[in-house]
């Protein structure tokens, strides 16, 4: 039977996935070539010999998350300085990735960890969502403190303190995205065996799949 794939709008709101980074917050500070610099989107960030570490793609308050090509890391602002040949901190690029491969499985190792059934989940500035209701591999389903089901993906998580569950998204990008999801439910045509829970499923197109 076909059961019908709602597209959410959680990839669509300006967060990027929390679980696509890792918070590099043990690196060492940039050997002081000049004063503390403040990142910008765009700019290049280099090591002390001056070989390319990787581009600062975000900047989001006192963090920056620097791409390498092959890896996303968030580093506070105060571990970038600066030459004259631009931002510099005090990893190579080998070693970036290798923190944030380490710190990757970390976090990997507590969200499975703390993803049990009736787990509380909150958004990001602290307001109850819903509980966990089930796991299938990466796929969550929330049961909401207020309204059907919903599915996202586990990159849309992050685990705090004492196993604390909780969205990389605010309660107003959830609500958003939740509504955005429903919308496109009902305007979808009605496939044969329509369910009463709409599933919000992240990063997914529309799509219709053979069960």
């Amino acid at each position: 039977m076909k059961k019908s794939l709602i597209a959410a709008a959680l990839a669509a709101s300006a967060m990027v996935p929390m679980s696509a980074f890792a918070q590099a917050a043990s690196a060492p500070a940039a050997a002081a070539p000049a004063a503390t610099a403040a990142p910008t989107v765009g700019a290049k960030v280099y090591d002390t010999a001056g070989a390319e570490v990787g581009t600062v793609e975000k900047v989001d308050g006192a963090n920056a998350v620097v791409f390498t090509g092959t890896k996303r890391a968030t580093l506070p602002g105060t571990a970038f300085a600066k030459n004259d040949k631009g931002l510099v901190i005090a990893m190579t690029q080998a070693q970036l990735n290798a923190a944030v491969t380490a710190a990757e499985s970390k976090t990997a190792g507590a969200m499975d960890a703390a993803l049990v059934a009736d787990a509380p989940i909150k958004s990001k500035d602290g307001v109850a969502v819903g509980t966990v209701q089930k796991v299938e591999g990466d796929n969550v389903t929330v049961a909401l403190t207020d309204g059907n089901p919903v599915t996202i993906t586990k990159q849309y998580l992050t685990v705090g303190a004492n196993n604390a569950l909780t969205l990389t998204m605010n309660a107003t990008e959830f609500k958003s995205a939740v509504t955005a999801a429903t919308q496109s439910a009902a305007t979808a045509p009605a496939s044969a065996d329509a369910s009463a829970n709409t599933t919000a499923k992240a990063g997914a197109t529309p799509d219709a799949t053979e069960n």
